[in-house]
């Protein structure tokens, strides 16, 4: 049997993993077997982690039309039918710094991502919070905690937009769904937008 494709979530970036079977605590991995998703979400991930996965695994299915059928799993409850899927399964205590540190929650820190696209993935990293990180051909999530801001370049490809507006949804959801997300086309920016950024 051909063992799936895992990924691993690393500092906002999917990461293949060269020996599928093996499963940190901390971290999250997004795990394709073809028509079936399996998202692993380990017990001590954070909570962007968790987010990249889900939202990782939306952009997998969008891809496929959403035929694809997507399961979360919890780290340490997998079922027997996930395990068989490798040859040498196990758990162990890696776990991977993630993004959203628990100071941004202490503080509510604002953060600026820049989503875009390299042959057929999407990439979520993160970038300084200044003007000149803004560029036109990207789209850019800013969390400035009560908000949830997509700034979108004018030359920012409709896929860009179309996944920044998927993970924008995603990152609300998993931040309890209390923030309002709000759209910014580049040329068009709001006052209150601009503030974030002196």
């Amino acid at each position: 049997m051909t063992e799936p494709v895992v990924y691993h979530i690393q500092k906002g970036r999917l990461v293949r993993v060269p020996d599928p079977g093996s499963f940190g605590l901390g971290d999250c991995y997004l795990v394709d077997a073809g028509p079936k998703i399996y998202l692993w979400i380990g017990p001590r991930s954070s909570v962007d982690e968790k987010f990249l996965t889900a939202a990782a695994a939306v952009l997998k299915d969008t891809a496929r039309k959403g035929e694809a059928d997507i399961d979360r799993i919890e780290g340490g409850n997998e079922p027997p039918e996930f395990r068989a899927l490798f040859d040498d399964f196990r758990l162990t205590e890696e776990d991977t710094e993630g993004i959203l540190r628990k100071v941004q929650f202490e503080t509510h820190e604002h953060k600026l991502f820049r989503i875009h696209r390299e042959g057929d993935d999407t990439y979520f990293a993160e970038v300084p919070l200044s003007r000149d990180s803004l560029r036109s051909d990207d789209v850019f999530l800013l969390d400035a905690w009560d908000h949830i801001w997509v700034w979108r370049g004018r030359e920012a490809s409709a896929r860009e937009k179309f996944d920044a507006t998927i993970l924008a949804r995603r990152y609300d959801a998993e931040r309890v769904g209390v923030q309002q997300i709000v759209l910014v086309e580049e040329g068009e920016e709001p006052p209150e937008f601009m503030e974030y950024f002196k």
